[in-house]
């Protein structure tokens, strides 16, 4: 049997990097949404002021939530306990107790990063088709002897990437936008406010969907 947690030390730090990832996931957007707007210039007359004090609420907003999230997730992956015998995998945290039967895991998968870890997969529940997960986060002492008893369970998936080529198009796609997108841009939006704030909107609201989806 193996019994697995994060201590004090590795639950802090963790929790400090998924409060850190949050805070520029929620702040990046908005950051964006003042840049593109001091890049052209563009704000309604007498809005400046009203611009920057909607600036500064949602940064405050971004500081306490962040706050709140490094206490939750502290307190969370604190309360963790995993324990990995020969038959199952028992997952025991602050509100809830379950187990994945060996006979039942479906799927293990490891993903990889700081922030990374083992995700175990039950197959569904019947009648109610109800997936059970037990996350094992990276961390703790013993995380490579779950690990191993996991992997003698089944293979263990690893989080696929994405393909050279399709990084080298992104990569292509990304810097012929910064050099050649604010050229066509102020060759439009200098013929109407609306269309810069029109694109602001939408570069602001694909900001948000993009760092949604990773």
């Amino acid at each position: 049997m193996i019994g697995y947690q994060l201590g004090a030390a590795a639950a802090g730090r963790r929790a400090r990097a998924l409060a850190a990832v949050g805070a520029i996931t929620a702040a990046a957007p908005v950051l964006l949404l003042v840049g593109l707007t001091r890049r052209f210039a563009w704000a309604p007359a007498g809005s400046t002021g009203t611009l920057w004090a909607l600036v500064g609420a949602a940064g405050a907003l971004v500081a306490v939530r962040s706050a709140v999230q490094y206490t939750t997730a502290k307190r969370r992956l604190g309360a963790l306990r995993i324990v990995v015998d020969d038959q199952s995998i028992a997952t025991q945290t602050a509100r809830q107790s379950y187990a994945i039967p060996r006979a039942r895991v479906a799927r293990i998968v490891e993903i990889d990063g700081a922030l990374g870890g083992l995700r175990v997969e039950s197959e569904p529940e019947p009648g109610t088709g109800t997936v059970l997960v037990a996350n094992v986060p990276r961390g703790g002492e013993a995380f490579a002897q779950v690990r191993a008893r996991l992997e003698q369970w089944r293979a263990i998936e690893r989080r696929r990437r994405s393909g050279p080529a399709r990084r080298l198009l992104l990569g292509a796609l990304v810097v012929g936008a910064i050099f050649f997108l604010p050229f066509v841009l102020d060759d439009l939006a200098a013929r109407s406010n609306l269309m810069i704030g029109v694109f602001v909107l939408v570069a602001w609201l694909a900001m948000r969907a993009a760092l949604r989806s990773r």
